[in-house]
């Protein structure tokens, strides 16, 4: 479902006090690092993407630029290596790509976009060669955040971490940071109710943000902005647990999450929702489109789960 990358994970749960062990530990135990000064010809290495890219799902994307200024560069998880470049660089490289998008509000940036993945792009073969040396004479050198899920559970994440320090570049572990909340005897949205999915979406997703965010509802104004007080449609008396992680999320850890959640929502016969926040400066947005490098703020993925499957998708893009 999602082939985006995640600075962000929030989990709300209804009915819950705390949230089990198995939500935690499907977040915490995502293993990603940071390497340093990493030219961008290291990205088509024959180790890398032989040993990394092709035994597993590699996400890879630069830290400390910034999309509408800078160069920046990202493997997806689908064998995508995307160059979101400024123009001099983009000159420089000598590699066919087009204009972004949006060069058509201001700015002037270019996409290169090789497909790392395919049988054709090998030591030796045209392609391959052309597009090293190429890298090869580039400047471009980043610092990298990077998450390695491997196909054979017999492997371990952490080898990434390895290959990066034994070619010599430095490369250290991203800590996770969580924290949680919980909320008591509040006015909870009754999602079973006939009314819920045609007529107040938009104020869930308000609910929803109080929640996140600890928007606490006052009665001592009627003009106050109170997200978790102003559902108007049916709710129940209640109590909900809500949990953040921060860090550098692969796709395939959102998917474990939102598997665990589903669970979750079945076996506790309650509602929840999963909230993905992106990286302002991530390459692509939500599904495979180019990213608005104008727009500052992240892209965001909210899920609702129901127990009886159905569901409500928000995204904010």
């Amino acid at each position: 479902m999602f082939r985006m990358s995640a600075k962000k994970i929030g989990v709300t749960m209804t009915k819950m006090d705390q949230l089990p062990p198995s939500i935690s530990e499907a977040c915490m135990d995502e293993m990603s690092f940071i390497v340093y000064s990493l030219p961008v010809h290291e990205l088509i290495n024959s180790d890398l993407l032989g040993a990394f890219q092709k035994k597993g799902s590699l996400c890879m994307l630069s830290v400390g630029t910034k999309l509408e200024v800078n160069d920046c560069v990202a493997i997806l998880p689908t064998g995508q290596l995307i160059l979101h470049l400024t123009k001099d660089s983009y000159t420089r490289l000598g590699l066919d790509g087009k204009p972004s998008h949006y060069n058509k509000f201001g700015g002037e940036k270019y996409v290169v976009n090789i497909d790392v993945s395919s049988p054709v792009f090998a030591p030796g073969k045209k392609n391959y060669e052309r597009v090293k040396q190429c890298l090869l004479g580039s400047s471009i050198c980043c610092d990298f955040l990077v998450s390695w899920s491997p196909q054979d559970d017999k492997l371990c994440p952490s080898s990434i971490h390895r290959y990066f320090c034994l070619k010599g570049f430095g490369c250290v572990h991203l800590t996770l940071s969580a924290k949680s909340h919980k909320y008591t005897n509040i006015k909870i949205p009754d999602l079973q109710h006939q009314d819920a999915e045609v007529y107040h979406q938009e104020e869930l997703y308000d609910w929803l943000g109080g929640v996140a965010n600890q928007i606490l509802w006052s009665s001592e104004s009627d003009e106050e902005y109170s997200p978790l007080g102003d559902y108007s449609g049916p709710t129940n008396l209640g109590h909900c647990a809500h949990n953040q992680v921060f860090g550098f999320f692969s796709s395939i850890t959102l998917q474990s999450l939102i598997k665990e959640v589903r669970q979750l929502c079945k076996s506790s016969n309650t509602w929840g929702c999963v909230t993905v926040h992106g990286f302002s400066d991530s390459l692509t947005s939500i599904g495979k489109s180019e990213k608005n490098f104008h727009k500052l703020c992240a892209d965001s993925v909210t899920l609702v789960l129901s127990p009886s499957d159905r569901c409500w998708l928000f995204t904010d893009t």
